[in-house]
């Protein structure tokens, strides 16, 4: 078991009291501000994406990012992945530079991932038909950049009112892979990703983030247990499954270019436990080596009664055992290996090696399904993770980023400089 500095918060508190309800507004003076919350994010609002001035340059990113193990009526299964993103915002038309999406769907028995990526031409958001609250959207995509023969379409529709989300992604070609289906909300709901909220966005060393432009920074919860159902389409069959998804949501001007900071390097992990237990990760790596660097590594993990323990540091470590090679890549992969933590120690390896993805701008990367065995790789086998490899230069591909470059770095805030204030 991993003896590094285990620095860890619990939320929520069993039993405890709601607070806002105790709280009084300060009537002391005007010139107190009583009446604006700052909270890091508010939901359901911030379900939905985001744009706008602020978030006006290439530095922008944003995603909802679906993964889940699903099984048929036969128990055949199934490990999926499905993410949407825009990249960057362009002031001048008020649309994102690209929205992408991805969408695989791994057959576990036949140790193989079939998936489409690509970006949309048309992106329309609104309000649905049927919607109940303010907060309920309804998002469209439709045309595929380049070749559209096969006809693709996506809907995303939320309802705040019973927490539900609906999902659809197919193509007219029955050949093609798709989706179609209702989520739910299950224990422990929506938490902060991080002990914050907000994730500082790799490792800098002369302090170049800015927190009153979101520069190398980016709001983040996630929701490890969302019980689903619905149908996927794979090689012409329409099949009925049940599982759950792991939802993570991640927006802000994190695709800096900044100096030291090597923010586009990193391993992702979600375990997924069979006793009802889940833990997130992210390890950030540095070159030449990309070994870990434990100052900005964190974790989440939901223990088995709901409780939720926060950390920084070498509490969480994951220790590469192997390495392999994928047509398509010169990029080393070795995500099997020793997960280390203060609650037991993990076998990770594989169910699908060759997980790699090679996206239109020529990124690429690992995104795959894995088991969990108690120990080491002979042990019993106690859960599965989704997790991804992705070494890209920082700031990403060059043809990611498409629209003017901004100095997000060291900008003065919108609004908040008196005027006429000379600052020395």
């Amino acid at each position: 078991m991993n003896d590094g500095t285990y620095s860890v918060s619990q939320y929520p508190l069993p039993g405890s009291p709601g607070v806002r309800s105790s709280i009084h507004d300060l009537a002391m003076s005007s010139e107190l501000i009583v009446t604006t919350p700052q909270p890091v994010y508010v939901l359901p609002r911030d379900h939905k994406l985001h744009g706008g001035h602020f978030y006006a340059a290439n530095e922008w990113s944003e995603w909802h990012y679906w993964t889940a193990f699903v099984k048929d009526k036969n128990g055949r299964e199934f490990a999926l992945f499905y993410g949407q993103m825009p990249i960057g915002y362009n002031a001048e038309t008020g649309n994102y530079a690209m929205t992408a999406q991805t969408l695989s769907i791994a057959p576990l028995a036949e140790n193989r991932t079939v998936y489409e990526m690509f970006g949309w031409k048309n992106f329309a958001a609104k309000y649905p038909a049927d919607g109940t609250t303010p907060a309920d959207f309804h998002y469209s995509f439709s045309e595929r950049i380049g070749d559209n023969s096969a006809g693709w379409t996506s809907d995303t529709i939320y309802y705040a009112g019973s927490e539900t989300w609906h999902h659809h992604m197919r193509s007219t070609d029955p050949s093609k892979i798709g989706m179609d289906f209702r989520v739910h909300l299950g224990k422990p709901g929506y938490i902060p990703r991080t002990p914050t909220g907000i994730e500082e966005e790799g490792f800098s060393v002369n302090g170049t983030y800015n927190p009153q432009t979101m520069f190398g920074l980016s709001y983040y919860y996630i929701a490890p247990n969302m019980p689903l159902e619905g149908t996927i389409t794979f090689e012409g069959e329409t099949i009925e499954v049940t599982g759950s998804f792991w939802f993570e949501h991640q927006w802000g001007n994190l695709r800096t270019r900044a100096m030291h900071q090597e923010h586009n390097r990193w391993r992702w992990f979600s375990l997924r436990f069979d006793d009802g237990s889940y833990l997130a990760f992210r390890h950030w790596t540095l070159q030449p080596d990309n070994r870990h660097n434990h100052i900005q590594d964190h974790f989440c993990y939901v223990h088995p009664d709901g409780n939720i323990s926060y950390g920084y540091g070498p509490s969480v470590t994951f220790t590469p055992m192997k390495s392999w090679t994928i047509p398509g890549s010169e990029e080393q992969w070795n995500m099997e290996g020793i997960v280390e933590t203060p609650w037991g120690d993990y076998y990770m390896a594989p169910l699908v090696y060759d997980s790699l993805f090679i996206g239109p701008a020529g990124n690429t990367f690992w995104e795959g399904p894995l088991e969990l065995r108690a120990g080491n790789s002979e042990g019993p086998v106690v859960g599965r993770a989704y997790c991804e490899q992705y070494f890209q230069p920082a700031g990403g591909k060059p043809a990611t980023r498409m629209v003017p470059e901004q100095d997000l770095e060291r900008e003065r805030p919108y609004a908040g400089i008196t005027p006429g204030v000379t600052l020395g």
